[in-house]
């Protein structure tokens, strides 16, 4: 007669517990091919709303209770391997069946403040051993993988802001200090551009010491009118001036995030992972 594995037994187990874990904002959908590393992939709604935010998940499950202290030992680096191939953030559920509890970590960001740090010669290692914050429980606090999920995507508008930013200061710059006029136009454009990402913009604006977010509102209209008179006035100059240190306050402040968060992981405040 064939029999089941008992880590497919436990683990099996484990995924029905999370479902019950999770609050009504998760769909949850089982994979297939499981060997390959991926058991669930969630998506978070906002009521009734798709946001298009979803997280891949493995889930190693354990018939012991957990104790004040979690961690998983055994884990695969492989696994590890194969997680830091996503762009998408991958996550490690680990829960007892026992305690009927789950605790999680992002496995990119573990890697990136903890393994790497902790363990600098993980890669040739078959396995490591996971550690657990004790916050990361996914009853208790899983608007944090929402919070992660939310930080992933400013990144990656991160990303497009800091090109267009880099573009803009280079011959924004070419139209004030060398009257390049000509050049207005396309950095009026880019301008516009960087509007747009009005989200990404919100996230760090209160942070930013220089400069002011009513002349970054203005500046594609500034560019405008430097293209249409064919000069730069002392208004429209002000207004470029003002709205870059906006801009780079605003650079400055995304750029030393991955400091912040190395920061909370050397004093122990909480961890990013």
């Amino acid at each position: 007669m064939p029999k089941r594995i008992e880590t497919h037994r436990i683990d099996t187990k484990a995924v029905r517990h999370i479902f019950t874990h999770l609050n009504e904002h998760w769909l949850v959908r089982s994979l297939d091919e499981r060997d390959y590393g991926i058991d669930l992939q969630l998506e978070r709604y906002d009521m009734d709303d798709a946001t298009g935010d979803f997280i891949f998940v493995q889930v190693k499950g354990t018939d012991a209770e957990f104790k004040d202290s979690v961690k998983l030992g055994g884990f695969p680096v492989d696994t590890i391997n194969y997680a830091l191939m996503f762009d998408v953030p991958f996550f490690l559920f680990h829960t007892s069946n026992a305690s009927k509890q789950t605790k999680f970590v992002w496995l990119q960001k573990y890697v990136e403040l903890k393994l790497d740090r902790d363990t600098p010669n993980w890669k040739s290692q078959d396995s490591v051993t996971i550690y657990f914050p004790d916050e990361n429980d996914l009853q208790s606090n899983d608007d944090k993988i929402a919070d992660i999920i939310r930080r992933e995507k400013l990144r990656k508008v991160g990303v497009k802001f800091l090109a267009d930013y880099e573009a803009l200061a280079l011959h924004g710059r070419s139209v004030i200090a060398d009257g390049q006029i000509g050049v207005a136009q396309g950095c009026a454009s880019l301008a516009r551009r960087l509007l747009k990402l009005s989200s990404f913009i919100e996230e760090y604006r209160y942070l930013v010491q220089e400069g002011d977010y009513a002349d970054f509102s203005t500046l594609p209209s500034a560019f405008d009118n430097i293209n249409t008179v064919g000069k730069v006035d002392s208004a429209d100059r002000d207004t470029v001036i003002s709205a870059m240190k906006f801009l780079k306050g605003v650079k400055d402040a995304f750029l030393s995030q991955d400091e912040h968060d190395e920061l909370r992981e050397i004093l122990r405040i909480d961890s990013a992972y």
